[in-house]
């Protein structure tokens, strides 16, 4: 066998011990772990009343001294610690200024939208004309906020019985005459819940 042969295969024999060495190498040695069932959700805020999309009053003809009293249960469904404002974004006509408006924050025996019962127990969270709380409540900034009892934020599943009651201020501006009633016009009240 010629020197150039006998050392070609000498370097093939030891180029594939080599490899035969490196492979067994890497295979000999090997770790791994894993980090697995990973997700993200983001939390709810949701609040809901029980007004089946029914307005709270429509009154008409009232005489001066005349009340009006209604009530509306409120449920925050949402999963985030939550702060609820009371407002109203609608404008009200020239009656909404004799008219005084107490709303009360608190709780009730079951009853039927929108009616209220003896049972209710609360405390008042406004008090003043219609037409203050159109002027002076009309978004969350300046809305007016209430809690379920004594806590300081809402929570799933917290309820809150809300109670207005309205009364016609004895006050001969209020009679529309020969114009005809005065009246505030469709209104509507918002309540918005937002996370902390």
């Amino acid at each position: 066998m010629s020197k150039t042969r006998k050392t070609l295969l000498t370097l093939l024999i030891v180029g594939v011990i080599g490899a035969l060495a490196g492979i067994g190498t890497f295979s000999a040695f090997s770790s791994t772990t894993d980090n697995s069932g990973n997700s993200f959700a983001a939390g709810t805020v949701y609040i809901s009343d029980n007004d089946a999309g029914s307005a709270m009053y429509t009154v008409t003809n009232r005489k001066p001294g005349d009340v009006v009293q209604r009530c509306i249960l409120l449920t925050y469904t949402g999963t985030l610690a939550a702060d609820v404002s009371l407002y109203t974004a609608s404008s009200v006509g020239a009656v909404a200024s004799y008219i005084d408006l107490t709303v009360e924050k608190g709780t009730m025996p079951a009853t039927a939208f929108p009616n209220c019962n003896a049972g209710f127990s609360g405390s008042t969270i406004y008090s003043g004309t219609l037409a203050n709380f159109a002027a002076t409540r009309n978004s969350y900034a300046n809305g007016v906020a209430a809690f379920p009892g004594a806590q300081t934020q809402w929570n799933q599943n917290d309820t809150l019985v809300y109670r207005f009651t309205l009364t016609l201020q004895d006050n001969n501006n209020a009679n529309g005459g020969s114009g005809g009633p005065l009246s505030t016009g469709a209104h509507s009240f918002t309540w918005e819940a937002r996370n902390q």
